[in-house]
């Protein structure tokens, strides 16, 4: 059963690292410890979050060609499952669950950083909590309400129609989505 949960932003903090430090190999324990922490506190958390989240907590803008391929050498050693999300690495934390986590109001989270499995969760709470059930357009509604959308922007609209894809939903002879 998919359940609603409050989403959680690491606490990471902030350190000042030269590119010249990471290239050179020195910040490898300490951009694998946060990449862990993050994971285990945000996941599952698609590589682009997960990389935006070390690189504001080494005092970077962003992370170039040379550093790029440090970054993913250490993502691909972490102790974690990492599946494909939409042609997007997936970082999944121990022991997870089968949720959604509407970002709060005072945070950011792009609907582009969102997961489609955890976008299929919210789906499944939906149905699950309807009293009837449910069109794709009722659903669609509900969705962008759940995930606390103001509006069904494209990127929103994207991930919806990826995650009502999913064989988990289950649908009626008419169309409609069913507990």
């Amino acid at each position: 059963m998919a359940e609603k949960r409050d989403y959680t932003i690491t606490e990471l903090s902030v350190i000042s690292v030269t590119p010249e430090e990471i290239i050179s190999g020195a910040m490898n324990e300490e951009i694998k410890a946060r990449m862990m922490m993050t994971i285990e506190t945000e996941g599952p958390i698609l590589e682009s979050l997960l990389y935006k989240r070390v690189i504001t907590s080494l005092s970077l803008k962003k992370v170039g060609s040379r550093i790029l391929p440090i970054f993913d050498a250490i993502a691909s050693s972490l102790p974690v499952q990492i599946t494909d999300d939409s042609g997007e690495r997936l970082f999944h934390k121990e022991n997870e669950d089968n949720s959604f986590r509407p970002t709060p109001e005072s945070e950011i989270r792009y609907s582009y950083q969102i997961p489609t499995e955890e976008a299929v969760s919210c789906l499944e709470y939906i149905i699950e909590h309807a009293e009837k059930t449910v069109t794709k357009s009722e659903l669609e509604k509900m969705f962008k309400a759940e995930m606390g959308y103001d509006r069904l922007g494209s990127q929103v609209e994207a991930l919806f129609k990826r995650a009502v894809k999913s064989p988990r939903l289950k649908r009626t002879g008419n169309g409609r989505f069913m507990k």
